[in-house]
């Protein structure tokens, strides 16, 4: 197949009929991408909330395309308890909690095994649908014997390369870029990329602790990031003010790179799936109305 005609093929599921997806998996398309998002509030209020479904669905997208395989529609919510703001205050943040979470990754997985893909990757840009997926990555192989991962790529050494920012506004310019890639500045305008927002240990905690962007629920303690707590964002992210307000490195440019390396990353990393020689030993899902108890 031609990039023209692999471009113009349909890899949606949801757009394609079942005999089209039953012809693909004959062919030996049995691995197939799961694109998770999240909709919670962001350092920056200015950042759409969902950010990093849509960056996660753009980069499933452009990857399936490079390594010819199918892929779901867009799970627009995620694992996001600490992005709910205060009550009532409005900022907009939907949540699932985490065992209601694992169990749609895990019905997701079921019925994508029933129907007779054998390789299943999912992939959020929301770092804690990431880290909360282990326990469903394990049921799913120890069950049915299935390859099941999760791709979580979000800052790396090559982003910070890309954009060029200092490590506090890393993750703002990181979030800005992408999303002014995918919606330009009908989605955040310059000003608002510029303000982004700053990362510090909770007030709380004293000041031998300190907190740096990308690092989870993490603290640093005496050189070393190795004590996790539970902890609302407005305890450790606090918006740039106007007047506070630092250069951006964000730009609509900078996203594309950054899209096409996540995906070209992605691509690369299914096609060494799709060599995989995997045996389902199991793929009825006899308890998809209600879990066994």
């Amino acid at each position: 197949m031609s990039q023209k005609e692999r471009t113009e093929e349909i890899l949606n599921i949801q757009y394609l009929g079942s005999g089209e997806i039953k012809k693909k998996i004959a062919q030996g398309g049995d691995t197939i991408l799961v694109p998770i998002g999240s909709c919670e509030r962001h350092g920056n209020p200015y950042t759409p909330l969902g950010v990093d479904g849509l960056v996660s669905f753009a980069v499933v997208e452009r990857a399936a395309r490079k390594a010819d395989v199918l892929y779901t529609p867009l799970m627009p919510f995620g694992y996001a308890p600490h992005h709910m703001g205060k009550v009532g205050e409005g900022a907009g943040t939907v949540t699932l909690s985490v065992d209601t979470y694992r169990r749609v990754l895990m019905d997701i997985g079921r019925s994508l095994i029933f129907h007779g893909f054998n390789k299943i990757i999912f992939v959020s840009f929301h770092s804690f649908n990431y880290t909360n997926a282990e326990e469903v990555l394990f049921s799913l192989r120890f069950h049915t014997g299935a390859f099941v991962a999760f791709y979580g790529g979000r800052e790396t050494p090559k982003v910070q390369e890309v954009l060029g920012s200092t490590p506090d506004r890393l993750a703002s310019d990181f979030e800005a870029s992408m999303i002014l890639a995918l919606m330009g500045d009908k989605a955040l305008h310059e000003e608002h990329a510029t303000r982004g927002y700053r990362i510090h240990a909770p007030e709380w905690m004293g000041p031998t602790f300190t907190k740096r962007a990308g690092s989870g629920m993490a603290v640093n303690f005496k050189g070393a990031e190795n004590i996790i707590l539970g902890m609302d964002d407005f305890e450790f992210v606090e918006p740039i003010s106007r007047a506070e307000a630092t250069s951006s490195k964000a730009s609509a440019e900078k996203g594309k790179i950054l899209l096409d390396q996540a995906s070209q990353y992605l691509a690369e990393f299914t096609e060494e799936v799709k060599k995989m020689k995997i045996e389902v030993r199991y793929r009825d899902f006899p308890d998809r109305a209600r879990p066994l108890y």
